[in-house]
């Protein structure tokens, strides 16, 4: 015996549904891979602190938030490599700007990239 009719004794679709029935995801409708990713799973809210309803990430902002980061991390560490070799070479760093102001700028800058990698890495 065939399950319940979804249209009623009638044959026809329902006249009317609620709004909220269609913002409902029926989770044996949705693929495996997809279910975490449904509206029990979204992750808008605040990340340091617990939402009730809301999940962590779900792994769809981790792909940016890991090429960001290695970008991020990347850049400010060889820029202090560079920084460090340049100095213990006494080369200058930046022509023309005195060698404190381009020493600091070049190691402030380097290190922000820095900590904006390991940020960008913590948000995975």
């Amino acid at each position: 015996m065939p399950g319940p009719d979804p249209y009623g004794a009638r044959g026809a679709a329902p006249a009317y549904r609620h709004p909220a029935d269609a913002a409902r995801v029926n989770p044996r409708a949705v693929h495996a891979e997809f279910a975490p990713m449904t509206h029990r799973g979204v992750s808008l809210g605040s990340r340091s602190r617990a939402v009730p309803g809301i999940e962590r990430g779900t792994g769809m902002e981790s792909g940016p938030a890991i090429f960001a980061g290695a970008a991020f991390a990347l850049f400010g560490a060889a820029l202090l490599l560079w920084t460090g070799a340049r100095v213990m070479h006494r080369a200058p760093v930046a022509h023309g700007v005195s060698p404190a102001t381009s020493i600091t700028l070049a190691t402030l800058t380097g290190v922000s990239f820095l900590v904006l990698g390991v940020w960008c890495f913590g948000r995975i």
